[in-house]
């Protein structure tokens, strides 16, 4: 499916259920999360959409490993992330954080979330993960399913074109390494089939 088609899968379960309020949108690195995410909000006035990117561990409280392997499931932090999440269903509102590529660290207090706001969606990596304990909380789960091959093309691009890397072949090196490990653990975690809603994403 394009882009559109997904975004179609989606809005397609909110009118059925349109008590739906907090979406959590995952898959592996690469898969397409962050596009779908802003694609269904585009399309839902008043939407806002939480990356969970935002819980990255900041680079000053990562070891050499964490840095070696930023982006693996233990250099986020994924207690506060459940506990941030625990409290937007309570309240729906807060204040969460968001991250900043040019620093390449997260970012406080960056999105707002008002009680007026219809949908919230999140995505990332790791919402479904067994150890993250956070997956009742979203009212759909969405996961992206992607050949593996392709996220490392995707990665390989998107390392270069956003300065993780200084070259391609960088960027592949680490999509078929550390990017690799990640969307491995992701899958044999289960995370795919604790989904409501599995969705194929390709570039045709």
């Amino acid at each position: 499916m394009n882009d559109a088609s997904l975004a179609d899968s989606i809005l397609t379960e909110l009118k059925k259920r349109p008590e739906i309020y907090m979406i959590g949108i995952a898959g592996i690195p690469g898969s397409g999360k962050t596009t779908l995410a802003l694609a269904v909000a585009s399309r839902v006035p008043g939407a806002v959409v939480l990356p969970m990117d935002g819980y990255h561990i900041p680079r000053s409280r990562l070891d050499a490993e964490g840095l070696r392997r930023r982006g693996a499931a233990f250099t986020f932090d994924g207690d506060i992330f459940r506990a941030d999440m625990e409290a937007l269903r309570k309240n729906r509102s807060g204040v969460f954080p968001d991250f900043d590529h040019a620093e390449k660290d997260p970012c406080a207090d960056a999105i707002h979330v008002t009680q007026d706001a219809p949908l919230v969606i999140v995505e990332g990596n790791y919402l479904f993960m067994r150890d993250w304990h956070s997956e009742h909380l979203f009212d759909l789960r969405v996961f992206i399913d992607c050949d593996l091959d392709e996220s490392v093309e995707r990665l390989t691009a998107r390392h270069e074109r956003t300065g993780v890397t200084a070259t391609a072949e960088e960027g592949r090196h680490r999509a078929l390494t550390s990017d690799r490990m990640n969307s491995e653990a992701i899958l044999a975690d289960g995370c795919r089939e604790r989904a409501h809603l599995i969705l194929r994403s390709s570039r045709e």
